[in-house]
């Protein structure tokens, strides 16, 4: 008999070494994940000043890895195109009259991933959750049109890009009260 038990662990031992890497496209794909709302206040030199945090989650996976950027590598492809790049674009849809309204912001919503996911040479799947903020102040809101700053329901609309500037899918965030304290 106990001969019997040693071979069930060896063989679960090599059952899971044998795990494969997964097999992604080389598009990331994402996937919305959550969405969270932190309200803050601050005491300043004109009184209390009050802003609403958005904490957007959303999962992904690239089959070879390119996903970010160095600072380096970041500013270097931004002098050489003239333009900034954004490899993490948000956009903003407002709620009117019970549906959603893209919403143009006067500066671009959204940023970069700042840093390299797989650092290296060597292509390879990997797959985790990129968590991306933005801050609406209360009484400053005049920058995203259709905001009211008075209880504004407000979505967005996630799209990311790798180093080949491949654009992987868009997903949309569940729908967040902002301005409403």
């Amino acid at each position: 008999m106990k001969n019997k038990i040693l071979y069930i662990p060896a063989f679960l031992l090599l059952m899971f070494a044998c795990t494969s890497e997964p097999d992604f496209d080389f598009v990331p794909s994402i996937g919305f994940n959550g969405i969270q709302l932190i309200t803050t206040e601050t005491q300043g030199l004109l009184g209390v000043s009050k802003k609403d945090s958005v904490i957007m989650t959303v999962d992904f996976q690239d089959g070879d890895g390119d996903l970010g950027f160095t600072p380096e590598e970041l500013a270097k492809l931004t002098k050489s195109t003239g333009d900034s790049l954004q490899t993490f674009i948000v956009n903003v849809l407002v709620s009117k009259n019970g549906k959603f309204v893209r919403s143009n912001p006067k500066e671009k919503f959204g940023g970069n991933i700042p840093i390299r996911f797989k650092q290296g040479s060597k292509a390879g799947p990997i797959e985790g959750t990129i968590d991306y903020s933005a801050v609406f102040e209360y009484n400053v809101f005049q920058g995203i049109p259709l905001l009211t700053g008075k209880r504004d329901t407000i979505k967005f609309e996630i799209q990311i890009k790798d180093r080949a500037l491949n654009a992987s899918n868009k997903v949309e965030t569940t729908p967040i009260v902002i301005y409403s304290k």
